[in-house]
């Protein structure tokens, strides 16, 4: 069986595609009458005006009897449904990253709709023909204004370890491409003070293009400022070996406590880049998919996503310990009352194939949860910030893990499992040996656990 059919297939999300939208007969004729009904009564109020607008225009004297007419017509003349039509068939219909945002499309209609004062008797006789004369104008004024091509400015997603090979930026191939939006990546030259390991390190940018709008390009590049160091965070700590790297430093050093962390950034060689680049786009397709509505594997993927990403992005250790621990929660968590054991369990046989080494594995899932529970209780516990970095650790483990056998089950043409299925599997494997997350690369998790004493240096593990 075709492995796919369940999934929602979206056209590319270009300007074409949002106007295709707008044509549709049935919003042109919804938005039309609202507004026509908007326009009468604008008309009646500026020719009639209440004892309350009269009273306001005699306390104000520069104050526009128009003016004050047409905002009364807008907050009591229910134009509020020409904003959930745009929503309905347009904005709920755009595939993800959107390009546009319901904020510009309902003003610039606006904009387009409000007569002045000289014409409103005009465009109370409007015909069919007039209305769809002015729909088009504003139409083409989303087209040719709202979508036109914009970059977003460029911002700092990581540091490397490197010489630039240009004098000022060089552009390099793009970090993810959908639905008409580009994510670039640019090498900066400058050269920041500090220099760990005797290294220079320089700047990489990050920046959005397409056809895209104002809003929707600031929307996104405020995400992606925060999504695109999380991918490369997971990366790096997936890949690094040697996990004494991350043991916690001076207070002086940035909140998480990484000694790879600079500015709150990652650190690495341009190498990490290149193979941070899958995971890079698993996250950023993963968050801009679109989910069903009821509980599936890709609604867990895409709340692991977030939930890393604010948990990267919390001053309180505590609470970013409990976000990262939450993300483990909401990709492998089941309605128990015995919660932190199966969790744990879950977590072991995904990540750890050796039976030897899955006991350990358990248990230190189980003592990371119940810090976390600690945490969250107001508890002080002891030496928080190195949890925290075991925490994230273990979060990117399980988040790759169950986006690798998503990943092959795709590839090997098996229809989307659910989540009760997954975690029916991983209770069959608990004594069995072998990973569960088929197709997983295998990273360094097991120095978390990998002898029984690592942990228990940490007193508070």
């Amino acid at each position: 069986m075709s492995y796919g059919t369940q999934f929602k297939v979206n056209n590319p999300n270009t300007a074409d595609q949002i106007i295709e939208l707008l044509e549709n007969s049935k919003l042109r004729q919804q938005v039309m009458k609202t507004i026509q009904d908007v326009w009468s009564y604008a008309g009646t109020l500026y020719a009639n005006p209440t004892e309350d607008m009269e009273k306001y225009l005699e306390e104000n004297k520069e104050a526009s009897l128009w003016e004050e007419a047409w905002w009364r017509a807008e907050d009591f003349g229910e134009i509020d449904e020409i904003e959930q039509a745009f929503d309905k068939y347009v904005i709920q219909k755009m595939a993800k990253p959107y390009i546009l945002t319901l904020e510009e499309l309902f003003n610039a209609f606006l904009d387009s709709a409000k007569p002045s004062e000289e014409h409103i008797y005009e465009f109370e006789s409007f015909d069919s023909e007039d209305c769809n004369k002015l729909y088009m104008i504003f139409i083409n004024h989303v087209k040719n204004h709202i979508l036109s091509y914009r970059s977003s400015d460029p911002f700092p997603i990581c540091l490397v370890a490197e010489d630039p090979d240009a004098e000022n930026v060089e552009e390099e191939k793009p970090l993810w491409q959908k639905n008409g939006v580009t994510v670039r990546s640019l090498h900066g030259a400058d050269v920041i003070k500090e220099r760990p390991a005797g290294k220079k390190l320089y700047h990489l940018l990050a920046l959005i293009e397409g056809n895209i709008s104002s809003l929707a390009c600031s929307r996104l590049q405020y995400e992606m400022s925060q999504m695109l160091p999380t991918a490369i965070r997971s990366a790096d700590l997936l890949q690094t070996r040697g996990f004494g790297e991350y043991k916690v430093v001076e207070p002086t050093m940035p909140f998480w406590g990484y000694v790879r962390e600079i500015e709150g950034l990652p650190w690495g060689e341009k190498k990490l880049i290149e193979t941070g680049k899958p995971l890079i786009r698993q996250y950023l397709d993963s968050y801009y998919s679109e989910p069903t509505k009821k509980d599936s594997i890709e609604r867990r993927i895409r709340n692991g996503v977030y939930l890393l990403t604010q948990s990267d992005n919390q001053p309180s250790d505590a609470v970013g310990l409990a976000l990262s621990i939450t993300a483990v929660e909401a990709l492998l968590g089941e309605k128990s009352q015995e919660l932190a054991t199966k969790l744990a369990d879950n977590v072991a046989v995904l990540l750890e194939p050796d039976l030897k080494q899955r006991h350990s594995a358990t248990e230190f899932a189980k003592d990371l949860y119940n810090i976390r529970s600690r945490a969250l209780h107001g508890e002080q516990v002891e030496a928080e910030s190195g949890v925290r970095v075991h925490a994230r650790h273990l979060a990117a483990a399980v988040l790759s893990g169950v986006v690798s056998r998503r990943d092959f089950l795709r590839r090997s043409g098996y229809e989307p499992e659910s989540p009760q299925k997954l975690l029916q599997d991983l209770r069959k494997g608990r004594f069995e040996e072998g990973q569960q997350a088929v197709g997983a690369e295998e990273y360094n998790i097991r120095e978390l656990w990998g002898n029984t004493t690592t942990g228990k240096k940490d007193s508070s593990l």
